[in-house]
């Protein structure tokens, strides 16, 4: 999402306020019962009288059109390892350590407070970032915000993402169907055998990625996990270039960048997760019905962990990367921004709703939490922003 331009940044963060909003009023007025009844009503799909898929609305979002977030997020991520910020090793150090300091403390700020309570489960909500809302706060402090400071955001995100799809494949799988996965990774080989023969089809990647969604959901590790897999396998250099002419060719926007599937794929998603799938996502999992929702530990935890675990991980780590010669801060940028962007990087949102509907299946657990996520976003962004403001040197008259 680093990527477009200024105005489109703009665009996907406020919808998604817009439709998270929305979703919170709708849930506690006279609507409540349509809402919960819509979320609950259960879809089924079948193939000649044999039941494939039979889930409620919101399963279906969270397992079906996250998936396709997760594929944008495995092609952005796969674009910056290869021919991005992540390339270098050098300049990948900083976002490296500043996102596992921003993994590590915000987890064990909430385990501190949920340590063998019914909330415990939840120490991975506080963990992620998001990248739209982080970026559209930047965006919002106008062009003064250095260029550098908005890449180093955006690589801590990207790295933060890889963190949550490795915690919600290890940690937030109850039980696993072996058959079901072997036979999803067997779909995964046959994607890998298509890049390794030079197919350039993205036809052939998503007829192949249909069942492999299918199956990583029977197996019972989550659906999404399929959409970054995917992603790994769609090419990312054409035939005709190398990924050094890629590089050129994407930061010049030149067609043959187009030529990329792993780079078209991207473009052609990037509207759809922003504009559509995000907001349906933030609508679907913002409602919190507070009648009856307590504050308790796990809204603690959470506000701890985005609000303060965040940005003391992301500094300090960085801190730590600095002091001992791996890394050295962007050019242009001061510590005072490296500390807005740890407040930034606490608007958790889109992926920690999401790992909270992993996480706990009790809806006054889940609704709590669900509370305490938007109380620390609005806290740790209001923050974030505030100090990168103040950073900023008025231009001169």
């Amino acid at each position: 999402m680093g990527t477009q331009n200024e105005q489109e940044s703009l665009i996907a963060p406020a919808l998604l306020l817009v439709a998270a909003v929305l979703g919170f009023v709708i849930s506690n007025s006279a609507l409540s019962g349509w809402y919960l009844d819509f979320l609950n009503t259960k879809i089924l799909f079948g193939i000649g009288g044999k039941q494939l898929i039979h889930k409620s609305v919101l399963l279906l979002i969270n397992d079906g059109l996250m998936a396709i977030f997760f594929l944008f997020i495995g092609l952005e991520l796969k674009r910056e390892i290869i021919v991005g910020e992540l390339s270098d090793s050098k300049k990948a150090m900083l976002p490296i350590f500043a996102a596992i300091g921003g993994m590590m403390i915000p987890a064990l700020l909430y385990t501190l407070f949920n340590m063998g309570g019914d909330g415990a489960k939840g120490w991975g909500i506080p963990m992620a970032t998001d990248i739209a809302f982080a970026l559209g706060i930047l965006a919002v402090l106008g062009s003064r915000v250095p260029t550098s400071l908005k890449v180093f955001l955006t690589a801590v995100a990207i790295v933060d993402d890889l963190g949550a799809i490795i915690v919600i494949a290890l940690f937030y799988t109850s039980s696993v169907d072996y058959v079901s996965l072997m036979a999803a990774m067997f779909f995964f080989a046959l994607c890998v055998g298509a890049n390794r023969m030079g197919i350039m089809k993205l036809s052939i990647y998503m007829l192949l990625g249909i069942p492999l969604w299918y199956f990583m959901l029977k197996s019972g590790i989550h659906a999404t996990i399929a959409g970054v897999l995917l992603a790994f396998t769609i090419p990312l250099a054409s035939k005709r270039e190398s990924t050094a002419k890629l590089l050129e060719d994407i930061l010049y926007d030149q067609r043959s960048a187009v030529d990329s599937p792993a780079v078209f794929m991207e473009k052609s998603l990037y509207k759809w997760v922003g504009l559509f799938i995000i907001p349906i996502f933030a609508f679907c999992n913002s409602g919190v019905v507070l009648d009856g929702v307590k504050f308790g530990s796990v809204a603690i935890g959470i506000i701890a962990g985005l609000s303060i675990g965040k940005p003391l991980g992301v500094v300090g780590f960085s801190f730590l990367a600095t002091k001992i010669g791996v890394a050295s801060l962007p050019k242009g940028v001061v510590w005072r921004q490296i500390i807005g962007v740890g407040f930034l990087s606490g608007v958790g949102f889109t992926m920690a709703l999401f790992i909270n509907s992993l996480a706990f299946d009790n809806i006054a657990a889940s609704n709590e939490a669900k509370l305490g996520i938007l109380i620390a976003s609005f806290i740790a962004g209001s923050i974030g922003a505030l100090m990168i403001l103040k950073s900023i040197k008025k231009p001169a008259v």
